[in-house]
């Protein structure tokens, strides 16, 4: 029974890691994305 609590611990921390990963690069990523579509809509212009 210990094995698995610590398996599923450890499940469970790498679910936490992977969203946090996930929302640090969307917040990384949705500013870059708003500046550069107004320099795309720039250059096509």
């Amino acid at each position: 029974m210990q094995s698995r609590s610590k398996f599923q611990r450890t499940l469970v921390a790498i679910a936490g890691a992977l969203a946090m990963s996930t929302v640090a690069v969307g917040a990384a990523v949705g500013p870059a994305q708003a500046v550069a579509s107004p320099m795309k809509v720039t250059v096509n212009a």
